[in-house]
């Protein structure tokens, strides 16, 4: 027993290349599959604690008015409703400035905010500001706010506010987009907290809800199901109380309006009426006055001045009678237009992800990594397979003569193969303990960094995910053991006598080319060695094919990431969208706030070009999806303008769009999510839920956002009603981001303004999933890397051991080392090259695949790849293959010709 421990240590210490080179690529396998497949539970549940700890609420109620005590009952009654919490809100501006915060009043039992210094708002005075202030203002600083347009207030008591906190909170997760507003440049700065004394309103706004039961951690299938299903039962209810709401305050309205136009035709009427009395008095009095003078009579000059002063006092009593008249006509066109906006009062309650853009978006780059770990570790570890397959095979065949001497000395079939059950037990158990540790530990928190550098979360909670280290245990036995076990167990089978001589080699046969014989003739006898080689070795061959088709695809892929996120950015913003912002007001606001409105769009000496269309924010739900689409609904006033702004362009022709009465053009992905083809139809909703059926006309090429296109005709047919302009489709004279933000401040500081909608916004949000993604991808294209450098070298290895004899024999028959080196690398060189033309294939492929489950829910990607990006995988693919030449090439070099003088007998 002894003896067979020291030999299984000295295999261990002679063949220390294939021991790394084995369990370095089940060390990449293990480490790919750990590491990308725990990394979206960690991530999940990283953001489950921070859930937990400030208790999120698990739907918000808003309303364009404040909640009455009615409206508070309905809400607190609602079913599966544990807890509702009512707070204010109220968007301002820093004052001088463009920058926006959301005010809101101090959390008490749901969505807790997280103090990072300082303390609480205590006082109607006191503020805390969002942690990423903390750097433009410190504790005790002085914050003044003002509101953000024209006639409008803050909503606050006081204007100055006192800092005395900082603080994070998961209602607003991300750093550099806290949500919209229709102040300042349309997206908030900030947000801040204080007391509810300091609100001047006496009813909250907002209400928070927490579930009954949850059912599940958040991000879940069963959770979300549960959020949606119920939060879509829930708004009919809201629905029926807003519309109830709605009646009331037009039925009020209407009494207000027509007892005040009463009084004021009453009024009008009096004073009509008095104003002719005091003006024939008025005449009469300067008549007398004038004959008074004439005569010089100083006592009637005396009585009729007494006269004109009364008379001047009932004059201004008339002009303060007008005045008041005045303003209760001007209170009346107030209440007629408050009137025509009781369509606009909405009750809505939304879902974590739907009033928290920050909770939506993470759960997705989470998503975005499990798709990943379902298709990158298959790829690793089907090419560690194969090659380590490959090399325990070789490995107990270079043992042969070794097995056959052992049971001639008696030792049992068992006892001849722990040698190698050993050695593919240490390289599985070495190769996956590394890998585990790696994966575990490192990449995780690689991935992390990348995603959260946008987000309020600190660090990773990771996690032992001891299935997936025993799911890579058992992958990397079956590897190795397996193989080993397989070879062996065919080896043992064998007579002792002919076990303790080598494998005779395989009969030649003549190959295909030979057949060619104009070609075979021309060949040198060095090529046809080669020739002949790689034929018969078909195995070798294969596996060397396969690894580096499987090394280049990998690359390409990674780098195909990128490229493919970049066509976003480039075609929808460089050829398809062609406006800057959409600026939308409100049209049933006050005549004159809308005309101001229209006159910082029609008369700004910033604008190229503008178009007048309607413009509204819908969504559609899928099947057996528990997400929403978010959509933006289009109709232009004038339909053959829209081309200058956006090219509608058919998805699989390229032709030119035009909006017919048929049905409406929908954007490409879209289309696909819906499961839509022209002439088909689906459903889009309103925010309150209410339905509307629409048929699709065609669908055009869009890479970023969902789109409905309708002409004013169809829009009536599906909404039964005339559609009215409401926003502004605007290209800027400079469309930088700087042109954008002070064009969009300009016109939301006007007070008919209700948002605007940049189209930068978009290729924003592609650009931070591009530099999240960056560090990941680098990650990916390294291991990659370290693949193919290693599958390169274990093959190359194997093959060398193996024409020991056939090298020597050359050596000895007087061939330059050069020869020697090219006789093995010839060859090498050759299946490198066919795996290369094989990996781009493969690489196109894949990438498409991989790009089908990456972008966002809203970006369409164009699965093509880059020359660059070829050439920069090709060309690391060929720079490994000469880095293993100048490795294999001192072994090749030091090859004893002794060898070729052997007997084989």
């Amino acid at each position: 027993m002894t003896m067979l421990n020291k030999n299984i240590g000295r295999e261990f210490k002679m063949s220390r290349a294939r021991y790394f080179s084995v369990s370095a690529l089940l060390m990449l396998g293990v480490f790919v599959l750990i590491g990308l497949n725990v990394t979206g539970p960690n991530m999940r549940q990283t953001a489950q604690t921070a859930y937990q700890a400030e208790h999120l609420a698990d739907a918000k109620v808003t309303s364009t008015v404040s909640l009455d005590a009615k409206d508070q009952t309905t809400i607190r009654q609602l079913s599966g409703i544990k807890k509702a919490e009512f707070g204010y809100t109220t968007d301002v501006l820093v004052k001088n400035t463009t920058q926006a915060l959301r005010i809101q009043s101090n959390p008490q039992t749901l969505s807790q905010l997280t103090l990072t210094k300082g303390h609480q708002a205590k006082t109607a005075k006191q503020i805390v500001l969002s942690d990423s202030l903390r750097g433009r203002y410190q504790l005790g600083d002085k914050i003044t706010l003002a509101a953000g347009k024209t006639g409008a207030t803050t909503g606050l008591k006081h204007r100055s506010f006192t800092v005395v906190g900082f603080a994070t909170s998961t209602e607003y997760l991300k750093k550099d987009k806290i949500g919209s507003t229709s102040l300042g440049n349309g997206t908030l700065t900030g947000f801040a907290y204080t007391t509810k004394a300091a609100f001047t309103a006496n009813q909250p706004n907002v209400a928070r809800l927490a579930f009954s039961t949850t059912k599940g951690a958040a991000y879940s299938t069963a959770y979300e199901h549960h959020a949606t299903t119920l939060v879509n039962k829930l708004q009919k209810t809201l629905n029926r109380r807003n519309q109830a709401r709605v009646t009331s305050l037009r039925s009020d309205l209407t009494d207000q309006i027509t007892t005040a136009e009463q009084a004021i035709k009453t009024n009008t009427a009096s004073l009509q009426s008095a104003t002719a009395t005091l003006t024939a008095a008025q005449t009469q009095l300067s008549s007398q006055m004038a004959q008074a003078q004439a005569t010089q009579n100083t006592v009637a000059m005396a009585q009729l001045s007494a006269k004109q002063a009364a008379l001047t006092q009932q004059q201004a009593a008339l002009t303060t009678k007008q005045k008041q008249l005045t303003q209760a006509k001007a209170k009346v066109a107030i209440a007629k237009t408050t009137k025509r906006q009781l369509s606009q009062i909405t009750l809505t309650v939304a879902t974590r992800n739907d009033y928290n853009d920050g909770y939506n978006n993470y759960g997705e780059d989470a998503a975005r990594i499990d798709a990943l770990g379902k298709s990158f570790p298959a790829f690793f570890f089907l090419i560690a397979i194969l090659v380590s397959f490959t090399t325990m095979r070789r490995m107990v065949e270079e043992k042969r003569i070794e097995m056959g001497t052992l049971r001639a000395l008696g030792y049992t079939k068992g006892e001849v193969m722990r040698e190698f059950l050993v050695y593919s037990v240490t390289t599985a158990i070495t190769g996956t303990v590394l890998g585990s540790i790696l994966g575990l530990l490192v990449l995780p928190r690689i991935i992390f960094r990348a995603y959260t550098a946008n987000f309020n979360f600190a660090s990773l909670q990771l996690a032992l995910h001891p299935g997936y280290i025993a799911l890579g245990l058992a992958l990397a036995l079956f590897s190795t053991v397996l193989a080993s076990w397989l070879a062996a167990h065919a080896s043992l089978k064998t007579i002792t006598a002919d076990l303790m001589l080598p494998k005779p080699p395989a009969s030649g046969s003549r190959i295909l080319l030979e057949r060619i014989t104009p070609l075979w003739q021309r060949m040198s006898f060095s090529h046809k060695v080669t020739a002949r080689n790689l034929f018969r070795y078909k195995g070798r061959m294969l596996m060397t094919i396969i690894g580096v088709a499987g090394a280049t695809a990998l690359m390409i892929t990674g780098f195909g990431i990128r490229d493919s996120l970049n066509t976003i950015i480039d075609r929808q913003f460089g050829q398809i969208s062609q406006y800057d912002l959409v600026a939308v007001y409100n049209p049933d606001a006050q005549a004159a706030k809308v005309s101001a409105a229209k006159k910082t769009v029609t008369a700004s000496n910033q604008v190229k070009r503008e178009t007048a269309a309607y413009f509204e924010n819908v969504y559609a739900t899928t099947s057996g999806s528990d997400s929403r689409e978010n959509i933006s609904l289009m109709v232009p006033q004038n339909a053959s303008a829209m081309d200058r702004y956006i090219k509608l362009r058919d998805t699989q022709t390229g032709k030119k769009l035009t909006l017919t009465n048929q049905g409406a053009i929908i954007s490409q992905k879209l289309a696909k999510l819906q499961g839509v083809k022209a002439g088909d139809s689906f459903t889009i909703k309103a925010s309150d839920g209410t339905a509307h059926k629409i048929k699709v006309a065609a669908i055009t090429t869009m890479y970023a956002g969902h789109y409905v296109y309708m002409n004013q005709h169809y829009y009536q047919q599906v909404y039964h009603t005339k559609t009215s302009s409401n926003a502004y489709l605007v290209t800027l004279k400079h469309s930088t981001s700087k042109a954008v933000n002070h064009f969009a401040a300009r016109f939301n500081h006007q007070a008919a303004a209700v948002q605007t909608v940049q189209s930068q916004e978009t290729k924003r949000t592609i650009t931070n999933i591009l530099s999240n993604l960056n560090n990941l991808i680098l990650v990916l294209v390294l291991s990659a890397s370290l693949l193919s450098l290693v599958v390169l070298y274990t093959l190359t290895n194997i093959n060398v051991s193996e024409r020991v004899r056939e090298l020597s024999t050359l050596k000895v028959l007087g061939f330059y080392p050069r020869e020697v080196l090219m006789y093995i690398y010839r060859e090498t060189n050759i299946l490198t090259g066919v795996g290369i033309l094989a990996g781009i294939g493969v690489g196109y492929a894949f990438h498409a695949y991989i790009m089908a489950l990456l972008p966002p829910a809203t970006a369409m990607v164009a699965p093509g790849l880059t020359w660059l990006n070829i050439g920069i995988s090709v060309g690391l693919t060929i720079v490994f293959s000469l880095l293993v030449m100048l490795m294999m090439n001192h072994k090749i070099q030091s090859v004893d010709m002794l060898e070729a003088l052997k007997s084989v007998d």
